[in-house]
């Protein structure tokens, strides 16, 4: 039986963050969103184009190519799972263990096999038909795993130091996860009813970046405010 989004919204309700909100944590998710958008454009794009659209990626020495759905395709659903457990872990996991090792399992992940593809090939080259985007990515690639590999370490001696907290999940998390996500629904129809590499596919392609960027923004905690009320002594 299907999940539906009401019921995981009820287990989030559940979820007890173990630390606040504070920047460095935040810049790193913000660095994680930047390589989600490698996961979620083609997870939407993928079933919604149909065989009009091609996509590939080399994983470790491995070519994954899927126009329209093909097995290689579901291995994005496996990707998918490791970004919410890293952007899940920051804050909520209480193992901190488990989340330092979600940062490393992370890193390796994009920037290992990236690397990989560097040796094998000399360069990286992004495509992106719809934008008619295509750029050598080895400087790009170096300079985001150096900065996030930094980040990395600043944010595990940091939380070390942090005292533990107890925040729920609440109504601000469900607003912003209704926000980030309820535009997938107009992307799927621009990639599937628009022309390839069309206009309508370039405005559900911008979206989708800009919804991976900031999709991390749904696990950041905050309290809630509750109304205060004040009762004045009323002389006898």
């Amino acid at each position: 039986m299907a999940i539906t989004f009401n019921q995981i919204l009820k287990i989030m309700k559940k979820w007890i963050a173990v630390r606040k909100s504070n920047g460095l944590f935040n810049a790193l998710m913000l660095v994680q969103g930047i390589t989600f958008m490698l996961v979620m454009l083609p997870l939407l794009r993928v079933p919604s184009d149909g065989v009009t659209y091609a996509w590939g990626q080399t994983y470790f020495g491995i070519q994954l190519v899927s126009r329209g759905v093909s097995p290689d395709y579901f291995v994005l659903f496996l990707f998918l799972a490791l970004f919410i457990a890293a952007f899940s872990s920051f804050y909520w996991a209480k193992n901190r263990v488990f989340f330092y090792g979600m940062m490393f399992i992370w890193w390796i992940h994009v920037f290992g096999s990236l690397f990989v593809d560097l040796l094998m090939t000399g360069d990286i080259v992004f495509h992106g038909d719809t934008l008619n985007v295509h750029i050598s990515m080895m400087n790009l690639v170096l300079g985001l795993a150096l900065i996030a590999a930094v980040l990395i370490f600043f944010v595990i001696r940091k939380d070390q130091k942090m005292q533990n907290e107890h925040i729920s999940w609440n109504r601000q998390n469900n607003l912003k996860a209704l926000f980030i996500l309820c535009p997938i629904v107009l992307q799927v129809i621009f990639f599937a009813t628009g022309e390839p590499d069309g206009l309508t596919d370039s405005i559900a392609v911008i979206i989708t970046i800009i919804q991976s960027i900031i999709f991390p923004l749904i696990f950041i905690p905050s309290k809630e405010r509750r109304a205060q009320s004040i009762t004045e002594a009323v002389p006898a």
